[in-house]
């Protein structure tokens, strides 16, 4: 699983209050917090919320360099857990 500088800036410059990026039946979706405890996306695995990024200072104004090391560290970080 691969996470990409793209699915990061749709990440950050989301409408959706509260938004996290997950991994739900092998894609990538953007939603919002309160869908996690949703039919939908019940057992999907939360990768990042924007507030993370926010405080990594990383945001919608970020280099696509930017995001693609970010997006390195979470594919890393999922594929080390076996996601």
């Amino acid at each position: 699983m691969t996470v990409k500088a793209s699915d990061l800036r749709e990440l950050l410059t989301s409408d959706l209050p509260d938004p996290n990026l997950v991994l739900v039946e092998g894609r990538l979706e953007v939603v919002q917090v309160d869908d996690l405890d949703t039919d939908p996306f019940r057992g999907a695995m939360l990768l990042v919320s924007r507030a993370e990024l926010l405080s990594r200072g990383v945001d919608e104004n970020s280099s696509d360099d930017e995001l693609e090391r970010q997006a390195a560290a979470v594919s890393t970080a999922v594929n080390e857990l076996g996601g």
